[in-house]
């Protein structure tokens, strides 16, 4: 029997798990600057594009629709 091309790897879902850590009460005008500081929301966005995966498959398909002719 012919041996796979391919190699199998696990990763666990808590190789990045942080723990909560509490956070001390600020006002909202506090917290607003200090997302100013870091970036915005632009900055978030973007630490959520590095942190994804390429994952290189194709997207599944659509809803439990999507295989009974689309929505009536």
């Amino acid at each position: 029997m012919a041996k796979p091309d391919y190699q199998l790897s696990y990763r666990s879902a808590f190789t990045s798990y942080e723990p909560y850590q509490e956070q001390k009460v600020q006002s909202w005008r506090q917290a607003n600057d200090k997302v100013g500081e870091i970036g915005g929301w632009r900055a978030y966005a973007k630490e959520m594009r590095q942190a994804a995966p390429a994952s290189g498959q194709e997207p599944s398909a659509a809803g439990h629709d999507a295989h009974h002719g689309g929505k009536q």
